[in-house]
């Protein structure tokens, strides 16, 4: 039996990578606008096509329960590892589009079967573990936003970003698919009986689902967005990308000091706190402050919000576990949407009131996330 110590490892390296190579866009989706002459709504809908491939994490999901997590962990980062190659060297705009779009189905695949396997090794201890794989994405995306910038300005080329991380994907790929083929799997677990769930249990997971949409509208959206908005206010790119970087850097932080309290303090609670102390540092960062004022009050919301996301993972995925690969793909597809909408919405706002009117959306899905966690407290008694 692999060690459950070095499954957690490797998962936590995949979701560093994956998470470098998913936070680039917002640095470089300023040189994308001008190489192929975009306005910022036809960004916005070509940066939502990363995010709209992340509803096949519904298949993915579903496929991890019937062949194994751990293999469908491997083939994600496969995908992710040719669409960032692909990304790197698209020539017209509609290939750089079909590869965003194949980057992010791989980004669907992996959250869905990454969240599960590791709620599944971890049971006594899932929302911890969980917490502390996503601190993976704090760390990569506190990477992808600077190595983005860095690649602008030393290279003068977006697309080195995406290159020199594809490598590094894919050779976790390959040591995923080594431990899949070592990590025993009881035939009699892949093929789960539907029928035993109790529907109108089902039916009261669902509104949960809203939760996760909200987050990641938010937070993604933030990603994708606050490098332009913040240019556009007078900081430079270095300010823009180091206070995305902050912001999930500091996430991070958030989820290592939560995490020995989610299981206890209930996941209902935690959402209840960072979702609305997050969404009022929000609020004060549209005051007319001084530059690093205001950099200092996103990476404070990154702070707070940052257990907030795998607190819903392991909400969701412990009310049912046998089938966690399907609610974990679920979730993940609402996610995705929430990130598709808001990328959209937030470049039309941009595009028709300006970047202050824009930066008003940031707070309102998380003061949202805070009154839903409240009214459905008594979901799964967690």
């Amino acid at each position: 039996m692999v060690s459950r110590r070095i499954i957690w490892l490797l998962s936590f390296l995949s979701f560093i990578v994956y998470a470098v190579a998913a936070t680039e866009i917002g640095p470089a989706l300023s040189e994308i606008r001008s190489e192929f002459m975009l306005n910022e709504t036809m960004a916005g809908v070509l940066a939502s096509l990363q995010s709209l491939a992340g509803i096949l994490a519904i298949l993915g999901g579903i496929l991890s329960d019937f062949f194994g997590r751990a293999r469908l962990v491997s083939f994600s980062l496969v995908l992710m590892g040719l669409g960032a190659l692909a990304i790197s060297s698209a020539p017209h705009i509609w290939i750089l589009g079909i590869a965003l779009f194949i980057f992010g189905s791989g980004m669907g695949f992996f959250e869905a079967s990454v969240n599960a396997f590791i709620s599944e090794v971890f049971q006594d201890k899932r929302g911890m573990a969980i917490n502390l794989l996503h601190i993976g994405w704090n760390i990569g995306s506190t990477i992808g936003p600077l190595l983005a910038a860095y690649a602008i300005l030393a290279y003068g080329a977006w697309r080195f970003g995406y290159l020199s991380i594809a490598p590094f994907i894919i050779v976790l790929s390959v040591i995923m698919w080594i431990l899949a083929r070592g990590f025993s799997h009881n035939r009699g677990e892949k093929s789960r009986d539907y029928r035993s769930i109790d529907l109108k249990m089902v039916l009261k997971i669902l509104p949960l689902m809203l939760i996760p949409f909200l987050i990641v509208a938010s937070q993604l959206g933030v990603t994708t967005w606050l490098p332009s908005i913040l240019t556009d206010q007078g900081a430079s790119i270095v300010e823009a990308s180091l206070t995305v970087g902050l912001f999930w850097a500091l996430s991070g932080v958030g989820r290592l000091v939560w995490a020995p309290f989610i299981d206890r303090l209930g996941y209902w609670r935690i959402l209840v706190i960072t979702g609305g102390c997050s969404a009022l540092l929000m609020l004060l960062t549209v005051l007319p402050l001084p530059t690093y004022i205001r950099m200092i009050l996103w990476a404070c919301s990154g702070l707070i919000l940052g257990p907030a996301y795998p607190t819903t993972v392991a909400w969701i995925t412990a009310i049912h576990p046998e089938i966690g690969g399907t609610l974990s793909g679920t979730l993940f597809a609402f996610a995705t949407l929430g990130s598709f909408a808001s990328a959209i919405i937030i470049g039309a706002l941009f595009d028709v009131f300006g970047s202050v009117i824009a930066q008003l959306f940031f707070p309102l899905p998380i003061l949202a996330v805070a009154l839903l966690s409240y009214l459905m407290r008594g979901i799964g008694n967690f």
